[in-house]
């Protein structure tokens, strides 16, 4: 009996010890990144044109023809607390296209909320950019209180020659705090990276950043290899701290559907999913 109580209670250190770990990391992440495409290219995404730039890089959205929906979930770490979900949605207007984003982390003690509206447009025959606008909320348990703030990010997605893009995005760019503490801000940080397609079939994503107040890996980078058009595999990592992932995905004229794996070298696994349809 004594050694299963002292089981018990080993397991539920560890379990504290990640759960705050990972909500810490969380916090202080610039962006809420999502789409287990990029999740499996080591979440190499700010190159990518596809529904999940809303939150990767606005400006990517640009390159959306007509109506695109996406829902994405990742079991972090395997532990059901540390869940987070995404939706996005964008839509053409004017010479550019709208777009919408929502993300949920957390449980009931604990959890944030992040709403994005914003608009893309292709403002050169290469080079395009997108802006967005995002409410942040967190939510607490009894006594430690709720945080709210309201921010922007901005990117753009430059493609000199056929299969180089070039993307750049900057979250938070004046550095504001949240409306209960001015004092407390939210991250700054900033992202760079390139990426080639050769022979339409493999892509190369590489990335940096650098974050004030804030968290985000120094170097991402990853791969993507096509089959007939309809099968994709994905490969990459990051580092600081290392990060290696893993993804499968299937591709129509419409319909697109991803699963993605990492493994954190401290935390662990996290599977993760995505759906995402153009009209």
């Amino acid at each position: 009996m004594k050694y299963q109580n002292k089981n018990i209670f080993l397991k539920a250190i560890f379990f504290t010890i990640i759960f705050f770990y990972s909500i810490s990391i969380f916090a202080q992440n610039e962006d809420n990144y999502a789409g287990a495409r990029s999740s499996g290219m080591g979440k190499a995404g700010v190159t990518l044109s596809d529904i999940w730039a809303v939150f990767n890089n606005p400006a990517g959205t640009s390159d959306i023809n007509g109506y695109a929906v996406g829902a994405f979930y990742e079991n972090r770490f395997l532990m059901k607390e540390t869940g987070y979900a995404a939706l996005a949605f964008s839509c053409p207007l004017f010479s550019g296209n709208i777009n919408f984003g929502a993300t949920y982390f957390g449980y009931s003690l604990f959890s944030q909320n992040k709403i994005a509206l914003g608009y893309s447009q292709q403002l050169f025959r290469n080079f395009s950019m997108g802006l967005q606008i995002n409410y942040f909320s967190t939510r607490q348990g009894e006594y430690y209180g709720n945080f709210n703030g309201l921010t922007f990010d901005l990117g753009f997605l430059y493609k000199p020659i056929e299969g180089l893009s070039l993307g750049g995005y900057v979250f938070n760019p004046i550095n504001v705090g949240y409306f209960e503490n001015s004092k407390i801000k939210m991250p700054l940080a900033l992202k760079f990276g390139i990426s080639y397609l050769f022979s339409k079939k493999l892509l190369l994503a590489v990335e940096t950043g650098k974050a004030i107040n804030g968290y985000i890996p120094i170097f991402k980078t990853g791969i993507e290899y096509t089959l007939r058009n309809i099968f994709v595999f994905r490969g990459g990592f990051s580092v600081k701290p290392v990060e290696f992932s893993a993804g499968f995905g299937y591709k129509n004229e419409h319909l697109h559907v991803d699963i993605a794996y990492s493994y954190h070298q401290i935390l662990g696994s996290t599977p993760k999913l995505s759906v995402s349809y153009e009209f």
